[in-house]
């Protein structure tokens, strides 16, 4: 698999990526390969509009099938040619799934973080403050654009998925900077309780 990858890679062609076990066997994720290893593979993803919308990181073992190129690549390819959107390498390493982490939360501000084993139709989205070999802590945001008063920690190899740079992040951010003294939880009684529900 990480040859076929590389392949793609080296050729700019989207693929289409099968997470049947995770994701069910009528779903799948379109992006260009920025990079991979023997762990993970990084894509720049192509959404539904045919618009490149941030980053999202996977595991190999939890790939069940891909396909390359991806069903629409030559139209897809078109597509972000005429518009003058262009593949760019974020340039954060895999090497290190913690560091990874903390380099994300430092270069793009947020991570939302996929947990789908143990909470299949939800995420977390917010900063990582540390990390180290088995757990990772993280200052999260609400949907509100708000900060939690509270970090909370997490197992590091629950995590199935990892996204980041993408507009819904962006508009998150957008909003939180904007917030000025109230960028924070209003009260202690904040009703969220830090599970974001995928869309």
């Amino acid at each position: 698999m990480l040859i076929e990858l590389e392949k793609a890679r080296t050729r700019n062609n989207v693929v289409r990526i099968f997470r049947e076990e995770l994701d069910g066997p009528d779903s799948w994720t379109d992006g260009f390969v920025v990079d991979a290893n023997e762990e993970m593979v990084l894509l720049q993803l192509v959404d539904d509009s045919v618009r490149l919308n941030g980053y999202q990181v996977l595991f190999l073992e939890d790939i069940s099938d891909f396909a390359h190129p991806a069903p629409f690549n030559d139209f897809q390819k078109k597509v972000l040619s005429l518009r003058g959107e262009e593949v760019v390498d974020p340039e954060v390493e895999l090497d290190d799934l913690a560091v990874l982490l903390i380099d994300i939360s430092e270069e793009f501000g947020l991570v939302t973080l996929h947990r789908e084993e143990v909470e299949p139709d939800s995420c977390e989205i917010g900063r990582v403050i540390k990390a180290d070999a088995v757990t990772y802590e993280l200052e999260e945001i609400g949907s509100d654009a708000r900060w939690f008063d509270d970090t909370f920690e997490y197992d590091l190899y629950d995590i199935t998925r990892i996204e980041f740079g993408g507009a819904y992040e962006d508009a998150l951010m957008l909003a939180n900077d904007d917030m000025g003294d109230d960028s924070y939880e209003l009260s202690d009684d904040y009703p969220d309780d830090g599970i974001v529900d995928d869309e």
